[in-house]
């Protein structure tokens, strides 16, 4: 591969809703044993006295004290550099990482951590915005290079037989307008039983195809802890340029 050739090295992700559950957290430990990786996206962390909890060998972001319900985890030395480029918000997080290269320009790749939370349950017929991040996707999409997490959409880009909501298809729109692909396999069940409901496709991950290349994007059964699976890949960046992150204010719909 090219990416290889020029002596760069791959972000290996691993993404997960741990369902703020100890147990959950503990199979993603071992997860990382078993595959590795370097980079972790984890939605609805487990917070305890509103602190997230560390892993060995990893930088956690962010790195003050709050109420979030999206942390990533950046394995020390896995990358040259690693900063986050977003205000501060409780659903979502980006993080630049800069990663080892022999090119002049370092590759860098912008991911967003993203939990939409339900802020309205007549989700199939309301006009307004039903999830935390419905009116903020247009701006992720626009200045990142990968967007992944727990969208809590149904759609059938990505599981046949669903009608969408309004909101699930503008997500799909601002995808297609801002030249990103979804790296999941369509029809791989990401969500399991809660609430009697059934299982169903909500973990999405979803590249910038001018930016990133993903590969060998799976889900890992074997480390299934409640109510969603892990899921990993691997993120190669194709130039050594990237996109400029530009601020924007989030508070209002914080």
């Amino acid at each position: 591969m090219e990416q290889r050739n020029s002596g760069r090295s791959p972000a290996c992700i691993l993404q997960y809703n741990s369902g703020k559950s100890l147990i959950a957290f503990q199979v993603m430990q071992a997860t990382i044993i078993d595959i590795n990786e370097n980079t972790l996206l984890v939605q609805e962390p487990l917070l305890r006295d509103r602190t997230l909890p560390t892993l060995d060998d990893f930088h956690c972001f962010p790195l003050h004290k709050q109420a979030c319900r999206t942390v990533s985890y950046v394995r020390k030395k896995g990358f040259k550099s690693t900063s986050v480029i977003s205000d501060p918000h409780a659903d979502f997080l980006v993080v630049s990482v800069t990663l080892h290269s022999k090119d002049c320009k370092l590759p860098t790749i912008n991911i967003a951590n993203c939990h939409n939370r339900l802020q309205n349950h007549n989700w199939r017929t309301c006009n307004q915005p039903t999830h935390s991040l419905d009116p903020l996707f247009h701006e992720i999409f626009t200045l990142v290079d990968l967007v992944a997490g727990d969208m809590n959409k149904y759609h059938p880009r990505w599981e046949a037989g669903h009608q969408p909501s309004q909101w699930a298809q503008n997500l799909v729109d601002i995808c297609n307008t801002s030249n990103f692909r979804l790296a999941n396999t369509p029809n791989t069940l990401t969500s399991y039983l809660i609430n009697n409901s059934r299982p169903a496709v909500l973990d999405l991950t979803f590249f910038n195809q001018d930016q990133v290349t993903v590969s060998n994007w799976h889900t890992d059964l074997q480390h299934k802890a409640l109510y969603h699976t892990p899921i990993s890949y691997q993120a190669w960046p194709k130039t050594g340029t990237h996109q400029e992150y530009k601020r924007y204010n989030c508070k209002k719909t914080n």
